[in-house]
């Protein structure tokens, strides 16, 4: 017998549709097959399982488009099993890994590896990015179009960036021609190789040697150059500074396929977060300015910046506990991508059909994956949420394996009450 479900006053929340407002929604088996705002459940059967959602969020599932794993090659950081949890546990119905794995994601043999393993996982769906290049080396574009048949989403570098432009033209030629995006993180390393935060006051007052802002700008504006000469979608990762958000504005108005993300770190702290040499705000790209901050909410309002990742990076707790200095970058963020997101609504920065907006719909569609909406007949990959109930992060209480987060101690309002994928509920733990 085929599981029906009808979810009753609930505020639903799809940006593709406008609707924001209180409604009901009917599934019947994977699918949603009906939608209707107040209580009229004209189309729904009746017979259905009632879920009475008692005035909280009923959204499409987050699709999280930045997510480094530990699997394959350091299991000990992150396996598909706690990424899997974790993304459950942060409200994610769909994510997509990097390939800056042990051994690098650059073969098709790779990729249906780590699908078939995901698909035997109970929980969010992933999936894989083709690596841009062999083994993310500067010199040798990878095979492309074997990826692209093996389900590959997007051609990424990680948290590598392409110096040579000629790789980078013939990367976005081929990619282009696959009519697949181009994810790079634009760091210009000749700037940046020694420096171990945002370069300015903060880093001479902390006697640390600084990243400028301008190795950012400076690979983006290429990139924007050879994207105008090729055509392809290429999609701007992480941005952190002032100078990326208006050359993207910029190269919009001038027609260039581009997109681009932001991370929470980002737009929630600034460099000052640096100044206790606490280790886990150490992030690549580092911490940038006020001012750059300010930049990147303004481009999360006006739509110049597309969408946000969580820009998760499992990392080892010892590798951490060192001098700021010595210690690695990146910081846990899968479980915290939807309150981080959800307290720019509550300052009154984003509506929440925006914020939606850049968490599920529009990360879906950069992606090209079905998600992201509550449209009748697509997939029923739905979160529930109570947006008004408050917690304390605690790295200790994450699902994922990496505990360390730059937001350690601080409160944070909306949780996650009730997940499904394919209109099947997925266990959670509380």
């Amino acid at each position: 017998m085929t599981n029906k479900l009808l979810f009753i006053n609930a505020h639903l929340i799809c940006p593709e549709q406008g609707l924001d407002g209180n409604g009901w929604l009917a599934t019947e088996g994977d699918k949603i097959t009906a939608i209707g705002n107040g209580d009229n459940f004209s189309g729904a059967d009746k017979n259905a399982e009632l879920i009475d959602c008692k005035g909280d969020i009923l959204a499409p599932g987050l699709v999280d488009m930045r997510v480094k794993s530990g699997d394959p090659g350091a299991e000990h950081l992150e396996t598909l099993s706690s990424l899997k949890e974790a993304a459950a546990h942060g409200g994610i119905t769909s994510f997509a890994i990097l390939p800056s794995t042990e051994p690098v994601i650059d073969t098709a043999a790779l990729i249906d590896s780590l699908h078939l393993r995901a698909s035997r996982i109970d929980g969010p769906s992933l999936y894989c990015y083709g690596a841009i290049t062999k083994e993310l080396e500067d010199d040798q574009m990878a095979e492309l179009g074997m990826m692209a048949g093996a389900g590959a989403r997007a051609f990424a570098s990680g948290s590598l960036s392409v110096q040579n432009a000629q790789t980078m033209r013939r990367i976005m030629t081929y990619a282009s021609m696959l009519d697949l995006p181009v994810i790079h993180h634009c760091e210009d390393k000749s700037l940046t190789e020694d420096g171990d935060m945002n370069e300015g006051e903060t880093s001479t007052r902390l006697g640390m040697l600084g990243q400028p802002a301008a190795a950012e700008t400076i690979i983006l504006q290429r990139d924007i150059e050879l994207a105008k000469l090729t055509g392809v979608h290429y999609h701007a990762a992480h941005i952190s500074t002032a100078g990326a958000v208006a050359a993207i504005r910029k190269a919009k108005t001038e027609g260039v396929r581009i997109t681009a993300e932001t991370a929470p770190p980002y737009f929630m702290l600034n460099e000052l977060a640096v100044s206790s040499y606490d280790a886990a705000c150490k992030l690549n790209p580092p911490l940038r300015t006020e001012a750059d901050r300010l930049a990147l909410l303004e481009g999360l309002q006006d739509g110049t910046i597309d969408a946000i990742a969580s820009d998760h990076v499992p990392v080892n707790p010892d590798m951490k506990m060192q001098p700021f200095t010595q210690a690695s970058t990146g910081a846990s963020g899968i479980e915290l991508l939807l309150c981080m997101t959800l307290r720019l609504v509550r300052t009154g920065t984003l509506s929440l059909s925006r914020a939606f907006a850049l968490i599920s719909r529009n990360p879906a569609q950069i992606l090209k994956l079905e998600a992201g909406t509550l449209k009748p007949g697509m997939p029923a990959d739905l979160v529930r949420i109570n947006p008004n109930m408050s917690w304390i992060i605690e790295g200790r209480a994450f699902k994922s394996l990496s505990r360390i987060t730059p937001f350690e101690g601080q409160p944070a309002e909306g949780k996650v009450t009730g997940l499904w994928i394919g209109g099947a509920p997925v266990a959670r733990d509380k």
